[in-house]
């Protein structure tokens, strides 16, 4: 019996080793969870953005704006091309 006991209670026991993983990965959990709850820094924000705030504000990330004016005089001329025909 005592055998038996000490043999559950190795640490190359499988059991033992499912356990002392499950309490690591808890501990993390509720580590993480305590800093979300008392650190304002990383909260999750509140508020919903609706989509097309979020389509124009990616855009304006993305996308470079034109600051040339031969360019710009270009696309322009391209497009009053486009809208004659």
């Amino acid at each position: 019996m005592i055998n038996l006991l000490l043999t559950f209670y190795s640490i190359d026991s499988p059991g033992v080793i499912l356990v002392l993983l499950i309490v690591f990965f808890g501990a993390i959990a509720l580590i993480t969870f305590l800093l979300r709850l008392f650190l304002p820094g990383i909260r999750e924000k509140k508020g919903l953005i609706d989509e097309a705030t979020a389509v124009q504000e990616e855009l304006d990330r993305v996308l470079e704006h034109i600051t040339d004016e031969e360019v710009l005089a270009q696309m322009q001329n391209e497009a009053d091309d486009d809208e004659t025909k």
